[in-house]
Order: C-alpha cells, then structure tokens, then sequence
C-alpha cells in the first residue's frame, strides 16, 4: 500500500467520528504530533498517530466507546 493510502484510510476512519472536519483535525494531527506532511505518513506511523488521536478524539467525543471504535479502525489500517 502506497502511503497515500495510508492517509485516506486514517482520514476515512476519522470522517465517520467527525464529518467534513476530519481531514483537518488529522491534517494538525500529523503536522504537530508527528512532524510532517500528512500525505508522508507511513505504516510506522499508524501506531504513534493512533496514541495521539485517542486522547484529542476523547476530549472531543466524550463516549468511551465512539474512541474504542476509532481506535479499532486504527488498529485495521495497520493490518493491512
């Protein structure tokens, strides 16, 4: 999988938690967490990039299991 992908599939996950603003928050995500463009994101990242998401996704979301749902498709991109 290319690592285009890897960012569709992190921005797909999150899309259905967040709607249209998903890009975005993941887009800040990368940039600030992880240190790079989002379109570089590579599998290694995933991990790193899930730790970092559940807690921002929980203070968004407040449902314990909306975030173990979320970090659920994580874990099924990395699989991949």
């Amino acid at each position: 999988m290319n690592d285009q992908n890897y960012y569709r599939q992190v921005v797909g996950a999150t899309e259905e938690f967040l709607g249209p603003a998903a890009e975005r928050f993941i887009n800040r995500q990368i940039e600030f967490h992880l240190g790079k463009s989002p379109e570089t994101i590579k599998r290694d990242d995933i991990p790193r990039l899930k730790e970092t998401l559940s807690a921002a996704l929980g203070l968004l979301v407040k449902d314990k299991a909306v975030v173990a749902e979320a970090m659920h498709k994580f874990d099924l991109i990395v699989k991949d």
